[in-house]
Order: C-alpha cells, then sequence, then structure tokens
C-alpha cells in the first residue's frame, strides 16, 4: 500500500511539474500586460506635463513678449510727451507774452487822441504817435515771426502742424494781411485827422 501511495503521490507530482510553465507563462504574460498598462499611465501622465510645461513656456513667452513691448511703447511715449509738453509750456509763455505786449500796445494806440493835442505841442505829439505806432508794427511783426519759428520747430507734435496749415488758410492771410496794414490805416486816419484840425485852425 505504501508504495502504491508513493507511487500516486509520484504521478501527482509529474501531473504538477507539467503544467507549471503554462501557469507561469499566464502569469508573465499578466504581470506584462499590467507593466505596459502602468507604462502606458506613466507614459499619460508625461505627456499631460509636457503639454502644461509647453503651454507655461508659451503664456511665458507671450508675458515677456507683451511687456517688453509695452515697456518699449511707453518708455518712448513718455520721452514724447515730456518733450511736447516742455514745448507746450515754451509755447505758451511766448504767446503769454506776447498778449502782454499786444495789449499793452493796443491800449496805447487806443489812447492816443489827437483831439486832446495842444496847437503848439502838434508836431511834437505827432511824431511821437508816429513813433508809437512804428513801435507797435515793430513788436507786431517780431512776434508773429517768433509763433511761425515755434511752430515751425522740430519738436512740435504733428497735431500742431495739422492745426497749423489748417489756419493758414484764407481766412487766416486776410487777418494777417488786415493787421499789417493797420498801423498804416491807423497813420492814415491820424494824417486826416491833422489836416482836418489844420485846416480849423487856419479857419480860425
Amino acid at each position: 500500500m505504501a508504495e502504491y501511495r508513493s507511487s500516486r503521490e509520484d504521478l501527482h507530482n509529474t501531473n504538477e511539474d507539467a503544467s507549471s510553465p503554462v501557469e507561469q507563462l499566464d502569469s508573465k504574460m499578466a504581470q506584462a500586460q499590467e507593466r505596459l498598462l502602468s507604462l502606458k499611465r506613466q507614459a499619460d501622465q508625461l505627456e499631460r506635463e509636457k503639454q502644461k510645461l509647453e503651454e507655461l513656456s508659451r503664456r511665458q513667452e507671450q508675458f515677456d513678449s507683451g511687456r517688453s513691448d509695452m515697456v518699449d511703447k511707453f518708455t518712448s511715449s513718455l520721452v514724447q510727451i515730456q518733450r511736447e509738453t516742455d514745448e507746450t509750456l515754451k509755447r505758451l509763455e511766448i504767446l503769454k507774452n506776447v498778449q502782454e505786449n499786444f495789449s499793452s500796445y493796443l491800449h496805447e494806440l487806443e489812447a492816443i487822441n489827437p483831439k486832446d493835442w495842444a496847437p503848439e505841442e502838434l508836431q511834437k505829439e505827432l511824431s511821437h504817435a508816429i513813433g508809437t505806432v512804428e513801435d507797435a508794427r515793430s513788436v507786431f511783426v517780431k512776434a508773429q515771426a517768433q509763433i511761425a519759428s515755434d511752430t515751425e520747430s522740430p519738436g512740435t507734435s504733428p497735431y500742431d502742424a495739422d492745426f497749423a496749415n489748417v489756419g493758414q488758410g484764407f481766412g487766416y492771410w486776410l487777418m494777417a494781411g488786415f493787421a499789417f496794414t493797420l498801423p498804416l490805416t491807423a497813420i492814415g486816419l491820424l494824417g486826416l485827422i491833422l489836416w482836418f484840425l489844420q485846416l480849423q485852425l487856419g479857419a480860425r
């Protein structure tokens, strides 16, 4: 009986040894598939991380490029604005001085009244009045040249240049011509007034 039992155990062990390679193969295949799935998951994860890094890199480049562009634009614009501000303040000061001079000479010219002149002072008063008119005209011409020169200066804004071009149309030159001939007209009127005064004095 012992020999029979031993024979059955040997047969059973032989059967187990015979099926072992198949089971081992299945196990190895299962492990390989599991490993492949794990590697695929890792590859997918790495791909997602790569895409995130590429997106971050793209956005970083976009930020750097945009910031550099705007910094350059703001810097150059501030320099231009400062230059135009200085030019505007300078022009404002010039116009302010011109306005004061024009106002002063206008009041002085309007204050001349030939009716108040004494006959014995006629020659003196007339010379003084003509001198005042000539001084006023000289100041006016110099102011016009100064304003025109300042308007055409290199630092002038293109908007000012456009405005200047628009302003120098027919109306501008008409007013300029009237302004230039105004002193001559005043002298002519003054001469007529003096002539009438002389006639009246001669009639007396």
